[in-house]
């Protein structure tokens, strides 16, 4: 059988990866198998193993494709930052399936050291962004003077995974209730 080409196997590696992340948000990740990534992918197992040594590569692949999706957070305003995070991070986590996903993430990486550390570079990546976005705000004015940048970047942090678990655990909250919560606190802790 003839080697595939690198451009061929990027295509089928990113195609397995587009199918295990299906099977973890119907399934979980603990309740999907090899099989099941396979036969969603309609691979064979010989072609899943020759882009992922084992189930748990695939997860650590999953994770760093799905935390290259920051987007730019909007540092124009108060209302903007709180709408760019709410949009970025909070509205695609809502539904009941992307919520228990990304809550089942950070239950793995409590014994899983390699998925912890691209779920913590992950969470550093968001903080850092709404650091500076924040920071771009107080430098421009549009802060209260005694506002942290950091501390307030840290608490929408603590914010946003506090929603992904009462998501997945407890109800799915309406968009319109997350992102008016969201913007209360940003204002209460940033706007002037």
């Amino acid at each position: 059988m003839p080697r595939l080409t690198d451009a061929t196997a990027a295509k089928r590696r990113a195609h397995i990866i587009g199918a295990a992340i299906a099977c973890f948000f119907e399934r979980g990740f603990a309740t999907t198998s090899v099989d099941d990534v396979c036969t969603q992918a309609a691979v064979s197992k010989g072609a899943f193993y020759s882009h992922f040594p084992s189930k748990e590569a695939l997860i650590h692949a999953t994770a760093d494709l799905l935390t290259t999706e920051l987007g730019q957070v909007d540092s124009t305003s108060v209302d903007a930052l709180a709408d760019s995070i709410f949009f970025q991070r909070i509205a695609p986590a809502l539904t009941e399936a992307n919520s228990r996903f990304g809550l089942e993430m950070l239950a793995a990486s409590i014994s899983d050291a390699g998925l912890r550390d691209r779920v913590i570079a992950n969470l550093e990546r968001v903080r850092a962004a709404v650091e500076r976005a924040i920071a771009d705000l107080s430098a421009a004015g549009l802060t209260r003077p005694d506002c942290d940048p950091r501390q307030a970047a840290s608490a929408i942090q603590c914010y946003l995974l506090g929603t992904l678990t009462s998501n997945a655990i407890w109800r799915p909250e309406a968009a319109d209730e997350v992102r008016d919560a969201l913007r209360a606190l940003v204002r209460g802790m940033i706007a002037p």
